[in-house]
């Protein structure tokens, strides 16, 4: 095992590390409660079709999500939503009964100041619908809010083009070309876009031209110059290989045949949608920019193209064992995640196992969704926070050196309180402003 430098302590600029920072918030979000599934049909010989752990649910000391709060605790944060132009925003992600796992997760946010007047505006990406997709319908449309001050908002999503009106899976914030205005990528299923910000209040989708229209299911990407070479790079992290034409057994079918005979999933007895599991995976890509501001593909070249095909959720370029070279951590749902360490020459070693972060302390691997990145206890490591599938608790991972992490989620008193929940997207905030 090659020995890890924790005493460099190189640095890499100021940019890099805020998007590293900023893409923990970007992460994916969704609107409803994802059910997971144990199929009979379209299985490999590893997995059944489903997402969910195939041991039994656990028992709670606690009464679920009733009462694991403390009542006499202060109301730091007042939900001013409905004061502001952003409870307008509807959104959308497929039927309200969910038959197929792409009509589940959708959105995301990112909070940027996309105008440079000093004040941070609002992104927030919207999902879509089959009837949209099939031309049947007007697609839903993602907004961009512009901060006026004083909690006043002013939806400019026309007057910018960035309605999107695609499938959206998240947004990641990075001034790629190096002219002081951050852009965005927005992750699609279908065609992803590279929002270019012209500087004048408005963007152009570069995706095309800058060769980045990610084809297929694509999920929380980031930004980060891992090769060193002053422009920002690109890794977008890929779910399951959707095919509309093609569609996995939905719920419905159980008045046939039967749910055996159908191939329908279901968890717990319940017939639910298909997936992940039992459904195929898509790689990853990392795109490296070229100097004439285009990116070439380099996945397969530096290590990092998921030849397993993992479902990737969420991605983070940070520098994991202080060796001043940015490594990348990718959160997988139902397998196990990633953790790359940079070696330095363009390519990554898959360190997953052997840092700890691939799976939780008692050796199993979670359905992961969003991740965090940040030093929470001042050691001046950065240690990770992944949210999961409920009845799986969320896994704080902190950081003993050399790239090594050590799951203290009971020890941090988050174990038994994040049973209940489906996490996604998470990000480490200092909101009392005490240094911690």
């Amino acid at each position: 095992m090659p020995i890890r430098n924790r005493d460099s302590q190189a640095m890499r600029p100021a940019k890099t590390l805020q998007i590293s920072l900023l893409v923990t918030i970007v992460t994916i979000l969704a609107n409803e409660f994802w059910p997971r599934s144990i199929g009979q049909e379209r299985e490999s010989p590893q997995q059944g079709m489903g997402g969910a752990p195939t041991r039994a649910a656990p028992n709670y000391a606690s009464r679920r999500t009733a009462g694991i709060v403390d009542p006499k605790a202060p109301a730091v944060f007042e939900d001013i939503t409905g004061k502001t132009a952003l409870n307008g925003f509807k959104h959308r992600s497929g039927a309200a009964s969910k038959d197929y796992i792409l009509e589940a997760p959708s959105g995301g946010v990112a909070i940027f100041d996309y105008d440079g007047d000093g004040r941070p505006d609002v992104y927030l990406v919207n999902g879509s619908s089959f009837e949209a997709l099939q031309g049947k319908e007007k697609p839903p449309r993602a907004a961009l809010y512009r901060n006026l001050g004083n909690w006043r908002f002013e939806d400019v999503t026309d007057k910018a083009g960035v309605a999107n009106e695609r499938w959206g899976f998240g947004v990641a914030v990075g001034d790629y070309n190096n002219d002081g205005h951050p852009d965005m990528y927005v992750s699609n299923y279908g065609v992803s876009r590279l929002y270019r910000n012209n500087g004048d209040g408005t963007f152009t989708d570069a995706a095309e031209e800058a060769g980045v229209a990610r084809k297929g299911w694509s999920t929380g990407a980031t930004w980060g110059d891992y090769d060193g070479d002053g422009l920002l790079d690109l890794f977008v992290p890929g779910y399951v290989q959707f095919n509309l034409n093609d569609l996995p057994p939905n719920p419905h079918m159980t008045g046939r045949a039967g749910p055996k005979d159908e191939g329908v999933c279901q968890y717990r007895g319940v017939p639910v949608f298909c997936g992940p599991r039992g459904l195929k995976g898509e790689g990853d890509t990392l795109y490296r920019q070229k100097p004439d501001g285009t990116f070439e593909d380099v996945s397969r070249r530096a290590g990092v193209d998921d030849p397993q095909g993992y479902y990737g959720m969420a991605s983070a370029f940070v520098d994991a064992n202080n060796d001043g070279l940015l490594d990348l951590i990718v959160t997988n749902d139902s397998t196990p995640n990633y953790l790359y360490l940079n070696r330095g020459n363009g390519t990554f070693e898959d360190f997953s196992y052997a840092s700890g972060v691939a799976l939780n302390e008692e050796g199993h691997e979670q359905a992961s969704m969003g991740v965090a990145a940040g030093d929470y206890d001042n050691d001046g490591l950065v240690d990770f926070y992944v949210t999961n599938f409920s009845d799986e608790t969320n896994s704080l991972y902190h950081n003993e050196g050399e790239g090594m992490f050590r799951d203290v989620t009971f020890h941090a008193g988050h174990g038994e309180t994040t049973l209940p929940c489906l996490g996604w997207g998470t990000s480490f905030l200092d909101f009392d402003n005490d240094g911690w």
